[in-house]
């Protein structure tokens, strides 16, 4: 059987948006609020699942003239970013969030082919937005792990 790039990349859209959905339906919303921890993994997981459903749908309309062909390379590439995403879940409690997040970013960025000044300044940047977003404006209580001495 030969799948093309768009069927491979659209299926996967719809299982990993599926799998984030079923995932983020068990988190309550704290009292008194209307939406929780949930919410937004919930409204990314359906984004991602329609974008799955467009790109499937599209390809329909085109002829099948590109196969996808898998090496190993590729295979590798994606079970190393699956295994960072991985690491840092097991890490998130342990570590806390700051940290965590600032050493997936950090990883992610250089396994993407950013430089080392960029990674670190991505990484610290957008860790300390996210942080401003969940924890100052959403209320998310996030995992301080190592930094719990220094939580405000």
């Amino acid at each position: 059987m030969q799948f093309t790039r768009d069927a491979v990349t659209g299926l996967v859209l719809i299982a990993a948006g599926a799998a984030m959905f079923a995932g983020a339906w068990g988190f309550d919303p704290p009292a008194g609020t209307a939406f929780g921890a949930g919410f937004f993994p919930k409204i990314v997981s359906s984004g991602m699942a329609l974008s799955g459903l467009l790109i499937l749908l599209g390809r329909e309309r085109r002829s099948l003239t590109e196969v996808m062909r898998i090496d190993g390379r590729g295979v590798a590439r994606v079970a190393l970013l699956v295994a960072m995403i991985v690491l840092y879940t097991l890490a998130l409690d342990p570590a806390g969030f700051h940290i965590s997040t600032v050493a997936l970013l950090f990883a992610a960025t250089l396994f993407f082919g950013g430089s080392l000044p960029s990674a670190l300044l991505l990484s610290v940047l957008a860790t300390a937005v996210f942080h401003f977003i969940f924890y100052s404006i959403m209320k998310v209580a996030l995992p301080w792990g190592l930094l719990l001495p220094v939580a405000w």
